[in-house]
């Protein structure tokens, strides 16, 4: 009997991803230091039965966490966060303006990342070779909402990118080139107005 006990943990401990929380702390250490962000990147929002690309962007990314500012640029379209609110300006729309904390934003922008806080309910953290990926649910109005991060661990790391799952099944995947990845920079405030 004790055998098939072990043959049991062994067979779910192998299909349930189980979260190292050692490497969950650097995540959040990491994040938490990472005061400035800039970085080229790619955005495309998958659709459809066979979650096909519908839409691509090449676009651009500032992030000055100590003064919770965000730009992200793509296409012709940006999101701007400040002072605790999220602007999105899409071409041809009008502006929407949604409190930063309630959108996965909010995850980049907290002064401290902690993962065992409320809004965060961490699923698992997958470690291939250089690509951590760490998956997790962030509450908001509209319920929780599917979030992937991706990091690049050594030499030193670096955030790559995020998977956003939306409200209406379509998923957005953000692709920060490591290349032209660049942290702890100056970044002229100015860049997070709205023009």
């Amino acid at each position: 009997m004790p055998a098939f006990l072990l043959l049991v943990v062994v067979f779910f401990s192998s299909v349930f991803s189980v979260v190292d929380e050692a490497s969950l702390k650097i995540i959040e250490q990491f994040l938490s230091s990472m005061n400035t962000l800039e970085a080229d990147m790619t955005m495309d929002i998958c659709s459809g039965e066979k979650n096909s690309v519908s839409e691509y962007f090449e676009g651009k990314i500032w992030l000055d966490r100590h003064h919770g500012f965000l730009r992200i640029n793509y296409g012709k379209n940006v999101m701007i966060a400040r002072e605790g609110m999220l602007f999105i300006d899409q071409e041809n729309q009008e502006v929407q303006k949604i409190e930063t904390e309630n959108t996965p934003a909010g995850i980049l922008l907290k002064p401290t990342i902690n993962f065992k806080e409320e809004k965060f309910i961490v699923k698992s953290l997958t470690k291939r070779n250089d690509l951590w990926q760490l998956f997790l649910f962030y509450d908001s109005p509209i319920g929780q909402i599917p979030v992937t991060l991706y990091f690049k661990p050594l030499p030193v790391m670096i955030l790559l990118g995020w998977t956003i799952q939306n409200p209406d099944g379509s998923v957005t995947n953000v692709h920060l080139n490591p290349e032209k990845t660049h942290m702890a920079i100056d970044i002229d405030a100015s860049i997070f107005q709205m023009k």
